[in-house]
């Protein structure tokens, strides 16, 4: 590449330098985002490719591979009273863990699988109604434990019974029922345990209540045997020894009133009173009657003897009456007073038998008290096994209430619920990082693509890479309208001159004839290899010059093609051999195109092997071509194949250089810059072909179709 090629304006036919500051774009300390949207945009066919590609490759994974479904189930250990005291606080917590710990490995002990296992087989029957075999249960366990894990929940008291299977239902099944299983496998061990409890204390209870009922009967049997039955609180001897203790005080009261009286008696009778004042004789009828007696006797004999004399008869019966009423008095009083003296001798005889009594009683006391404290010591036996079979009865009570009651120390604080997403393929986490994967990938791609792009793309590359003029871009005919294209290209220019298409040859026709000093009349169409549009070029930019109304005359100098000779019907008997050999006048070779005029200077197939003539024969045609057309337009080979192709541009006064648009590498283009320098050929400037004007920023914002859309109002399709 000829690195010291500089852009510069076409001037009297000579290329005038431009420094490269003038040339140089501006810094910028960050990547202009406008160029990253036009990068974008020119692949954005490859990004979504690759971004589809990534997505099917998801989607294929998705659908194919195996999903696994997750659910868990959650059991709360109910929490004991933490205790106040620190190190009985640590070593609760050491044991909860253990606890927890514990219950964690027997959630899968063998025998709670076959629980679960028997559960399932019993929420799943068959549908022929078979039961389960033993061996397709083990079967069921053994994959039912295989799809659970069991984990504490952290430092919590909680475990999590997590289950993964292919079928959703399964996995929720399979961690419900073993939730399920393990609250109902610790209630039937705590009411297996209370029954066992109940019947245990059922069977002392009979042991009890029989020996109960001997140390009861033992007691019974001594206290009678030991005359030791008491009624209100005491025993038989000790109510005999009080009961003898009351008639003995009352016996000895009895006495000492009697032994009163008497002494009393005897005092009286002592001092000479005869027994009169005797208290005992006061309280007789008889000395009472006998003591009236007495008084009216002794009245009567008063006042005999104070009127009769001692002789007198009356007076002496009075006497002896009065004698004798006394000595009745004194034989009463002395009856008395013996009467007195035998009731004292029985009271004192009744003292003396209670007396006698109670000593024989106090004596049976004495011994009752010796067998009392035997009595004790079986009553406190008895009593001690009427407690113990209370309490058990008690106890066997609360156990038989218990085993209705019976609550688990832990409860399922949630069910396990079918999962209607896979946990694997994680379809979310999957997709998120397909979309990164497929985005980063998609980027990745148009990067590599922008730094393997080979083909000139952008006027950027043309001025700023090649260093040569851009003088625009012909559009791909189906990219520029949306209706269905039928005609051809050529034909398109001329039935729709308004069209965005049209308007492109416009364009290139402005850019060779009018840029740089005026004159130019004979413009070359060129390209460094085949198949990058220049027949196509040539004949569309030479029909809209035409219908323009300039005199316009088309050179097919293509022997090995003669493309623009078959595209426009050339059908003059001679051709351009002919006029550079000078057999055939040029008004005779020419072939007029009827729908614009244009003039065709073509190839006629029989001369496909042809050579064009020498230098002076050429530049002769071309000579008498500027004095009679304004414009003359050369259909020529690709510049790096055809020898002839260098010729015809170093006699131009304008050569364009068509690059197809992404396909023509950027050294085939350099190649032929430096084809058309060293022949001499005047450089007007690039133009890039076959652009797809639907991606309008393909070609870079300083293009005409970056703002297609802009104009969209100002074509007609």
């Amino acid at each position: 590449m000829n690195t010291s090629r500089q852009l510069a304006p076409i001037d009297n036919g000579t290329i005038q330098p431009r420094t490269d500051a003038a040339m140089a774009p501006p810094l910028r300390l960050l990547p202009d985002p406008r160029m990253l949207w036009i990068v974008f945009r020119r692949n954005i066919k490859l990004f979504l490719a690759l971004f589809g590609l990534v997505w099917l490759a998801f989607t294929a994974w998705a659908v194919l591979s195996d999903k696994i479904y997750t659910t868990r189930a959650s059991i709360l250990f109910e929490e004991t009273p933490e205790p106040i005291d620190i190190d009985v606080d640590r070593q609760q917590a050491v044991e909860d863990r253990s606890l927890i710990d514990t219950e964690v490995r027997m959630m899968t002990s063998p025998d709670l699988v076959q629980r679960a296992a028997a559960a399932y087989a019993e929420l799943y029957p068959r549908d022929a109604g078979d039961a389960w075999t033993e061996k397709e249960l083990d079967g069921l366990g053994d994959a039912m434990v295989a799809s659970l894990a069991v984990t504490q929940d952290g430092s919590t008291r909680i475990v999590d019974l997590t289950s993964q299977a292919e079928d959703p239902q399964f996995a929720a099944d399979v961690a419900n029922l073993f939730s399920r299983e393990y609250i109902q496998t610790q209630i039937d061990l705590r009411s297996g345990s209370l029954e066992d409890s109940d019947r245990w204390l059922k069977e002392r209870l009979q042991q009890l209540e029989q020996s109960a009922r001997e140390t009861q009967a033992a007691v019974d049997e001594f206290k009678v045997r030991n005359d030791l039955v008491s009624a209100n609180g005491a025993t038989v001897a000790e109510q005999e020894v009080s009961t003898l203790n009351q008639q003995l005080a009352s016996a000895q009261a009895d006495l000492a009133e009697k032994e009163g009286r008497l002494s009393a008696a005897r005092d009286q009778l002592g001092r000479g009173g005869g027994g009169a004042d005797v208290g005992a004789a006061l309280g007789s009828g008889t000395i009472t009657n006998l003591r009236q007696q007495e008084a009216q006797l002794g009245a009567e004999l008063a006042e005999m003897r104070q009127r009769y004399g001692p002789d007198f008869p009356r007076r002496r019966q009075v006497e002896e009456r009065l004698a004798e009423v006394q000595a009745a008095i004194q034989r009463e009083i002395n009856r008395i007073i013996s009467s007195l003296s035998a009731d004292v001798q029985t009271a004192q005889s009744r003292v003396n038998s209670l007396l006698g009594s109670r000593s024989q009683a106090e004596g049976e006391l004495s011994a009752n008290g010796r067998a009392q404290t035997v009595l004790n010591q079986l009553e406190q036996k008895a009593r001690a096994a009427r407690t113990v079979y209370q309490d058990f009865l008690e106890r066997s009570s609360e156990a038989s209430a218990a085993r209705f009651l019976q609550q688990p120390d832990a409860r399922i604080v949630r069910e396990a619920e079918v999962p209607l997403l896979p946990s694997y393929p994680d379809y979310r986490l999957a997709a998120l990082l397909t979309a990164v994967l497929s985005l980063g990938l998609g980027l990745v791609g148009v990067a590599a693509a922008e730094y393997l792009r080979r083909g000139v793309e952008t006027k950027k590359d043309v001025e700023q890479g090649l260093r040569v003029h851009y003088a625009g871009a012909i559009p791909d005919l189906r990219s520029t309208t949306r209706k269905r294209v039928t005609e051809s290209c050529v034909d398109y220019v001329i039935e729709h001159p308004r069209s965005l298409f049209a308007e492109s040859f416009r364009n290139i026709r402005m850019f060779l004839t009018l840029s740089g000093t005026a004159g130019a009349q004979v413009l070359a169409i060129t390209s460094a290899l085949p198949q990058e549009g220049k027949t196509t070029t040539s004949a569309c930019l030479a029909r809209t010059t035409a219908a323009s109304g300039l005199r316009t005359l088309l050179i097919d100098t293509d022997f090995r093609r003669r493309g623009s000779s078959e595209i426009l019907g050339f059908q003059a008997p001679c051709g351009l051999s002919d006029v550079l050999f000078e057999t055939v006048p040029l008004r005779d070779s020419i072939y007029v195109d009827p729908p614009s005029g244009l003039h065709v200077l073509g190839i006629v197939a029989e001369d496909t092997m042809g050579e064009l003539a020498s230098h002076d024969a050429l530049q002769k045609l071309l000579e008498k071509a500027r004095r009679e057309y304004d414009v003359v337009v050369i259909d020529t080979g690709p510049i790096l194949g055809v020898a002839d192709a260098r010729q015809i541009c170093s006699l131009a006064d304008r050569v364009l250089l068509l690059s197809r648009w992404r396909e023509t590498s950027v050294k085939a283009v350099e190649a032929a810059i430096d084809i058309l320098e060293d022949s001499g050929a005047l450089l007007a400037g690039i133009a890039l072909t076959q652009v797809d004007v639907s991606r309008f920023a393909s070609t870079g914002e300083s293009d005409v179709f970056a703002y297609t859309a802009q104009f969209r109002g100002y074509y007609v399709s």
